[in-house]
């Protein structure tokens, strides 16, 4: 399966032609995308989707994500998720404990610190160890240049697709109305960061353009390494979740 990325345009549509999504795009000839064959959908740009369209993916458990014109996201549309087990209960019974979400909030806050300050050690900074999470993403902003801060901006779009099917894979579907609580956002929390780790990469390689493809061919050269991220955070969870009395 692979991820299909929609670089859109005005009279650009996508229907429902079972078993498939058919993309039209006027003055060019349609293409067609099986379902079955597609991990998760990125749309940037216009793009007029049938419901028939998004009731397909639903069913078929793809993932539907809409990047706004800076490249940040702008709406998800979820599939079905799979079954939970035990990761997932551990977690829903922390959510349902009165200071549940405030201890995941913390647990989070200090698993960001190490990802930044692995950055900012990876960038030479000498005071890595003591920089602020905060300080550190106002120097990064002075640092980037506008192509680069649409690609951090593009690139955790696409993290946040592949992330949803990579948390579904691990027992945490963030579509479980179990694990659906105020101030929580796993896909959302977990793409932030393994952002972290591609701002080195994107700060040593200059860009020759800035758009959905080039972000999503700079994800694939790096995906290995962004689901050994992945699955290194989701063990910290577990393990977070293990010592909770």
């Amino acid at each position: 399966m692979r991820p299909l990325y929609i670089e859109g345009s005005v009279g650009c549509r996508v229907v429902f032609d079972d078993p498939a999504l058919r993309v039209v795009v006027t003055d060019k000839a349609d293409q067609l995308f099986p379902l079955s064959r597609v991990s998760r959908v990125v749309c940037s740009g216009v793009v007029d989707w049938s419901m028939s369209a998004l009731l397909a993916c639903a069913d078929a458990g793809v993932n539907v994500l809409f990047l706004a014109k800076n490249g940040e996201l702008r709406g998800r549309w979820l599939g079905q998720s799979q079954q939970r087990q035990l990761l997932a209960q551990r977690l829903v019974d922390l959510l349902a404990r009165p200071d549940g979400l405030g201890r995941y909030e913390n647990w989070y806050l200090a698993v960001e610190k190490l990802a930044a300050r692995s950055f900012a050690r990876r960038l030479g900074l000498l005071n890595w160890r003591e920089i602020s999470v905060v300080d550190l993403r106002r120097y990064l902003q002075q640092l980037l240049s506008e192509q680069q801060r649409y690609c951090a901006n593009a690139m955790q779009t696409v993290l946040l697709s592949e992330v949803l099917i990579w948390l579904a894979d691990a027992d945490l579907a963030s579509d479980d109305e179990n694990l659906l609580s105020d101030g929580l956002d796993l896909a959302d929390d977990f793409s932030r960061l393994l952002l972290w780790d591609f701002y080195g990469f994107l700060l040593a390689n200059s860009l020759s353009e800035a758009d959905l493809q080039a972000t999503a061919g700079l994800f694939e050269q790096q995906a290995d390494r962004f689901y050994l991220l992945f699955r290194s955070t989701v063990n910290k969870l577990h393990q977070f979740l293990l010592g909770i009395n």
